[in-house]
């Protein structure tokens, strides 16, 4: 509640005082800044609990993430635990210099988790390809590899094949990387990205933009220009002074990953010719290394858990002749791994052209059988002359063939036919064949009539469904929803930029070898290309559910087509972005102390929760001995009473007691405060049946989280559950902040006769199972509110909940519902994967919630659950 409400609280509160004394005034006074102060400090405990759920959801579901979430996250919960030490001080300042000192400490700790020590990488700037390439050069003597694996696989097939491969240089990993640390390069495009808070579409392609300017702005290291234009004088002194082009191929790639699928990004630089003028060529290279910042390759690095300065990238210039053309070939089909065809695709340009889907592309299709027949070969409708022949087509399987049996697997090749007919390998890397296959559900035939469309093939198998984003410029893509499927005309490369957030593709037209078409095999998304008539038929915001593996699209989310399994790899657990987190996390989410125990000290805290939670006992423990100091409002802090006594304690803002009775004991029928006796009318309208029953799932949910957090131990609960719940009220206004285990409840309300300022808020987070059950049960919660006109917001575990401007009668009415959710959402995070479970709660709660909303008793509401526990 904002302090000007409680200030016109208290004002009325003043006016209507017949007598006092001087002491008293101060007393009100010295009273109400403390309150004010501990508003203060809940402000920053709640936004404190918020932040952690939001790291720890990071951490288990909301995948990918990229360092600049992970260092605004840290930092945020840095400034909410200052500011609840800081809100603390002005409470009680005794334990507030240990606590300063242990935040000093781990606030350094954290620091150095999150913002990495530039990698210094030792070895040659640069390095020449040819037949006397040192291969153990190329690897490199340290944790990670000069060049990428794509640069070492060329250099074993030159030394069986040397006229395969062109001669050239390659600019390594420890190059590309003194360059980016030069003039602080690599901290400013730090900056900027965590400036822009991120990679959101919408700002996307304008600081991609702004990256890539800010490196060809960026001079080249003078030692780096030396050596590459010593690599040059080498080149042009082992090949032919005219008629030869310099092709350079940026690689991104994440150096730790290993095995046989050779994950990365080509990052395509224009070709130059090789006797040009040394300046044009570094500037080629500094085009190529801008390239980097390129949208695609910012949300490669993010979906892959890249940081920036750990990915590698280095860039290798090959001399080819001028004049040759070429293309890309897949030695079977990259869908099946064991298919019966060599897939060939060539264009009248270089490799890059057609990998990028700039110019169009004839395709064949080859026997893989000698003498390789050939099966297919088309070309665009509007070609004026097939760059692909019969005779290229078998040698360009022959070649890939041969790889693949090198390499023993499937393989892609970038090839370059010259002017004189010869073969020459830009590339060479294992196929990124699709994820491993699911058993898919049959289509049965009560789904038929949802069909929507069909046709097009299949580029990566799979089943989703979404909400349909039609796209035909990037524009349109600006406000791409998260788990949408993208429908575009083609297969054009910029559409990589939205590969983490989408959940399908569909084009009207394509290459099943295209660099967007690679891209999605490798994260396992569903994709049909070719599918004619899709931009039109499908609209903006349409549910439908795609089947790319029978390249068949039906309308809205048909649950029997969908596997178990969800499509789509997730890269993030193991990266290095994930194991920063976790490392930082390490530092923030555990509780190490228990609050019975002697050792629960603020020099002992070992973590940022820690921290809070000291601050929040010593706080609430500050705001309640006001009650036992006689000169400080003695009358203000009393205990509920009703019929029994209850763990809630009462504070008196104003004028919320009827009368002040001269104990610490207030009885229920003493509270003036009308939306406080509505709460706990709710709260006590029908009796809480106790936690329910827990499936196998949910209890083993319970225990691992009890393993992830000490304090869950039963051994650590007396502290939690029997913490002060408390209200604060006046006659009109009514603030409860409630704990019952790890629920957390809050309901903030003023219900007086002006019906413009009467509001009603109600907050629920946390839980004791596990964070995807905790989601489902805020879900579960806002469902449920909103059938009574509120506005439910969830976020994480958390919802929140507000509804304005209503009468003094219907405040009432909604405030009994508002105080029965909060006893009767207990523990149900337990059974939210229990269907049957939760919807047999779901009709009884709103069963219950629909009578107190009538203003009907519960007192005649049947129930199974022979006993029942009144309200604590």
């Amino acid at each position: 509640m904002p302090l000007s409400r409680l200030l016109v609280f208290f004002s009325r509160s003043a006016k209507r005082a017949v007598s006092g004394t001087a002491s008293d005034s101060e007393a009100e006074h010295y009273f109400a800044l403390r309150h004010h102060s501990f508003k203060l400090f809940l402000t920053a405990w709640n936004t404190f609990q918020e932040t952690m759920t939001a790291l720890e959801y990071t951490l288990c579901c909301d995948h990918p993430f990229g360092l600049y979430r992970v260092r605004a996250l840290c930092t945020s919960m840095a400034t909410q635990v200052f500011q609840c030490v800081k809100q603390l001080e002005r409470l009680d300042p005794g334990p507030c210099e240990a606590l300063y000192a242990r935040f000093g400490e781990l606030q350094k700790m954290v620091a150095d988790d999150v913002y990495e020590p530039e990698l210094c990488l030792l070895g040659p700037l640069v390095l020449p390809l040819d037949e006397n390439t040192d291969i153990e050069a190329l690897s490199g003597q340290g944790e990670f590899p000069l060049v990428d694996p794509v640069t070492l696989r060329l250099e074993e097939v030159r030394r069986c094949h040397p006229h395969l491969v062109p001669k050239g240089f390659v600019i390594t990993m420890a190059g590309c990387q003194h360059f980016l640390q030069s003039a602080e390069l690599q901290s400013e495009i730090n900056r900027r990205i965590q400036a822009a808070g991120g990679l959101a579409p919408k700002h996307l392609a304008k600081l991609s933009r702004s990256l890539g300017q800010l490196v060809e702005d960026t001079p080249l290291p003078l030692d780096l220009i030396e050596d590459i234009c010593s690599a040059l004088a080498r080149l042009r002194a082992s090949c032919p002074q005219e008629g030869m082009r310099l092709v350079l191929r940026g690689r991104l790639w994440p150096p730790e990953a290993r095995g046989s699928d050779d994950p990365g990004l080509i990052l395509w630089g224009p070709s130059v010719p090789l006797n040009a003028p040394d300046e044009e060529i570094l500037h080629a290279v500094h085009i190529t290394l801008a390239r980097k910042q390129r949208a695609q390759a910012l949300v490669y690095r993010r979906a892959r858990g890249l940081t920036e300065a750990g990915t590698g990238v280095c860039i290798s210039c090959m001399a080819v002749e001028d004049g040759a053309w070429g293309g890309l070939a897949h030695s079977c089909s990259p869908v099946r791994a064991h298919g019966e065809q060599v897939h060939i695709y060539a264009s009248h340009g270089l490799p890059q052209e057609l990998d990028y889907s700039v110019l169009p592309a004839d395709h064949a299709t080859v026997d893989r059988r000698p003498p390789h027949e050939i099966i297919s070969l088309t070309s665009p409708d509007n070609a004026v002359r097939p760059a692909l022949d019969a005779d290229t087509a078998k040698d360009i399987a022959t070649l890939a063939l041969e790889m693949e049996a090198y390499l023993s697997c499937p393989v892609s090749i970038s090839w370059v036919r010259t002017p004189q007919g010869e073969l020459r390998l830009l590339l060479v890397r294992p196929i990124p064949l699709p994820v491993d296959a699911v058993d898919m559900p049959p289509v049965l035939p009560e789904v038929h009539a949802s069909l929507r469309l069909s046709g097009g093939y299949t580029v990566s198998p799979g089943r989703v469904a979404g909400t349909v984003c039609v796209a035909r410029r990037w524009e349109d893509a600006r406000r791409f929803p998260p788990g949408g499927i993208l429908v575009v005309p083609d297969d054009n490369y910029r559409w990589g930029a939205l590969m983490d957030r989408a959940a399908g593709i569909i084009a009207e037209e394509g290459l099943a070898g295209s660099r967007l078409a690679s891209l999605a095999r490798e994260f396992g998304k569903p994709v049909i290309f070719g599918l004619a008539g899709a931009m039109d038929t499908l609209k903006n915001g349409q549910r439908i559910t795609l089947c790319s593996d029978i390249c068949q699209v039906y309308v809205d989310r048909q649950e029997s087509l969908l596997p178990n399994v969800p499509p789509g790899r997730d890269y993030m657990p193991g990266s290095p972005v994930y194991r920063i987190l976790q490392k930082a996390s390490a530092r923030i989410l555990p509780l190490t102390m228990d609050v019975d125990s002697p050792e629960f000290k603020a020099a002992n805290c070992q973590t940022y929760h820690d921290i809070a939670r000291y601050c929040h006992e010593r706080a609430v423990s500050a705001m309640f001995s006001l009650g036992a100091e006689k000169k400080y409002a003695p009358q203000r802090v009393k205990q509920l009473r009703d019929k029994v006594l209850k763990q809630f304690w009462v504070v008196n803002l104003s004028d919320g007691f009827l009368t002040v009775p001269s104990g610490p004991v207030i009885d229920i029928e003493q509270i003036a405060s009308v939306p406080m006796r509505a709460l706990w009318h709710g709260m006590n309208a029908y009796p809480w049946q106790g936690p329910p029953p827990v499936d196998g799932k949910g209890f083993l949910s319970v225990l691992f989280e009890a393993t992830a957090n000490p304090n869950l131990d039963p051994a650590a609960q007396t502290a939690y559950f029997s913490e002060k719940n408390y209200f604060m009220i006046s006659r009109d206004y009514c603030s409860l902040h409630s704990r019952f285990g790890f629920h957390f409840v809050s309901v903030e309300a003023r219900l007086g006769d002006r019906t413009p300022e009467n509001y009603l808020t109600f907050h629920l987070r946390g839980g004791a199972a596990n964070i995807e059950r905790r989601i489902l049960r805020v879900r579960f919660v806002a469902e449920i509110l909103w059938e009574f006109g509120f506005a439910p917001m969830v976020r994480n575990d958390a919802v929140s909940a507000t509804l304005k401007g209503m009468d003094r009668e219907e405040g009432e009415l909604l405030l009994a519902i508002a105080g029965y959710m909060t006893i009767h959402t207990r523990q149900l995070d337990m059974i939210m994967q229990d269907a049957a479970q939760v919807a047999a709660r779901r009709e009884e709660m709103l069963n219950h919630c629909r009578m107190l909303f009538r203003g009907e008793s519960l007192s005649q509401a049947t129930t199974d659950v022979e006993e029942k526990q009144p309200c604590p």
